[in-house]
């Protein structure tokens, strides 16, 4: 449906556009065989030159803005290993501006996972040119990523823009790549000072999303909830600075209806020498009672996790031996960091702490937000669901706490090859998820015996980029409470 609706707004807009060029040229010749003093005066000529400005500013001016990734991920353990693959593609056209004002539309595709299990493999993982996926919960598909009306105004030190529709989510807590929302926003820049307001009717993240497929359609108390959006009203402000003597910061509130009191965001930053000094702090207050509005009515869902399903009454909560399944009301996380990193230099380093407090840490509407840490595999794609920071995630329950030493280290050998290694040293009472399958017998019940799950991440990575391209490749291996490993290779193109 939403492929029609855009050919249709297409259609329209094509046509509507011709009749503008058209109806001054047929009345021009109207005009051309009537005697002279019948004939038409100058502004008329005007209009219809203005009008062919206009059509040729609307198409000449358009620019594209996306991406192209495809991603092999392995994971294996002495119970178990699995492997899949992920393609997904993102387009979106803006228009040229006209006094100001344009068109943004686009595409994306996703299809596969990035997070395998041990039933998880490549072969027959692609199903022809329409991208069925066999056995998969979660639909793989084409969606219209964005469609929008923007306008822009320009002072002389200031900069105005206004966007409306199907948009990109911008607020700190989610990932604007994946994350829509239907609504609108506000941005100005004043000299070194950002301000943005956003509103959101209707919104989604890929963390909600995987939070709310469930098993055979189950998901947060009723067999009939939709997994459209989330049609909890969403509104968020924020005020940025940066190139302020070396110091910049970043301050955003949000609202969700119904959902959470408040979601807050703090950064602030200095930089000295390629050296820098990083301190963040997020927070959220759950609304009591907290109601999930997912396109059918009101659900209102006072536990963690999913119900059982109607069909062979086992649960689809994924956690292992854990019991608790009350949501965390108050919720908050702190992260800081040091660090180098400069241009004139191939070598780089981030070294940080990240700890939590109040019932728990799921601050975010997506995995990670703009929280800057170090690891590859620990903190957003064990399973895609209940690790990171997100809500709806692993610190949304009650009593969850994590603790993170991290270390990240970069050297570039040329100035297309780079190498790193990070570490991270992952701790606290953060029910942390785990594959049971992959695991030795000794892990799954080292696992089991105690909410906190303490590991060690190792990771190397090496890249290489030319242009808008990079090829990736990592691994990471768990060492500690569970012992097992992941690998990934990815292959991007931006533009």
């Amino acid at each position: 449906m939403n492929n029609k609706i855009c050919l249709a707004l297409a259609g329209l807009l094509s046509v509507s556009l011709l009749t503008a060029n058209e109806a001054p040229s047929a009345q021009a010749a109207q005009y051309a065989q009537a005697p002279q003093s019948a004939q038409a005066p100058a502004p008329s000529d005007s209009k219809a030159s203005d009008s062919k400005k206009a059509a040729s500013s609307f198409f000449e001016g358009m620019e594209a803005k996306g991406f192209a990734r495809m991603r092999f991920t392995t994971i294996d353990g002495p119970g178990d290993s699995g492997a899949d693959q992920q393609h997904r593609f993102r387009i979106d056209l803006t228009s040229g501006k006209v006094d100001g004002w344009s068109l943004t539309t686009g595409l994306m595709f996703n299809y596969g996972s990035s997070t395998p299990t041990d039933v998880s493999n490549t072969n027959g993982a692609a199903q022809g040119s329409m991208a069925v996926v066999v056995g998969r919960a979660f639909n793989d598909r084409f969606g219209i990523s964005q469609l929008s009306v923007n306008k822009e105004l320009k002072g002389e030190d200031t900069k105005a823009e206004f966007r409306a529709g199907r948009i990109s989510m911008d607020p700190i807590f989610s990932d604007k790549n994946t994350d829509i929302g239907t609504g609108a926003i506000a941005k100005i820049q004043m000299d070194k000072t950002k301000l943005a307001l956003n509103f959101y009717d209707s919104w989604i993240t890929s963390h909600v999303i995987y939070n709310l497929r469930g098993e055979n359609g189950v998901a947060l108390g009723s067999s009939e909830v939709s997994k459209g959006s989330m049609g909890n009203d969403l509104i968020s402000l924020s005020l940025g600075g940066e190139n302020l003597g070396g110091f910049s910061y970043n301050v955003s509130l949000a609202h969700i209806n119904r959902l959470f009191n408040y979601m807050a965001f703090g950064e602030a930053k200095y930089e000295f020498g390629g050296f820098y000094v990083l301190g963040q702090v997020s927070a959220a207050d759950m609304a009591d009672d907290a109601n999930f509005m997912t396109g059918k009515g009101d659900y209102t869902n006072t536990t963690w996790g999913f119900t059982l399903s109607p069909n062979d009454g086992q649960g689809v909560d994924k956690y292992s031996g854990f019991a608790n399944q009350d949501w965390a009301k108050s919720r908050g996380l702190y992260n800081f960091q040091i660090g180098y990193k400069n241009k004139e230099n191939p070598f780089s380093f981030k070294l940080g702490y990240l700890g939590s407090f109040g019932d728990g840490y799921g601050t975010l509407l997506d995995h990670i937000g703009g929280i800057n840490i170090a690891g590859k595999f620990w903190r957003d794609s064990w399973d895609a669901t209940n690790d990171g920071f997100g809500f709806m995630g692993a610190g949304g329950r009650t009593d969850s706490s994590i603790q993170v030493g991290y270390l990240a280290l970069e050297y570039g050998l040329t100035k297309a090859w780079k190498i790193g290694l990070d570490y991270s040293l992952v701790g606290g009472d953060n029910s942390y998820p785990y594959i049971e399958a992959i695991l030795s017998a000794a892990d799954r019940t080292r696992a089991q015996s105690g909410k906190g799950i303490t590991f060690h991440e190792i990771a190397p990575s090496v890249g290489y980029k030319v242009g808008r391209v990079s090829v990736t490749a990592y691994y990471g291996q768990n060492l500690g409470d569970v012992t097992y490993s992941k690998a990934r290779a990815e292959m991007r193109y931006d533009f």
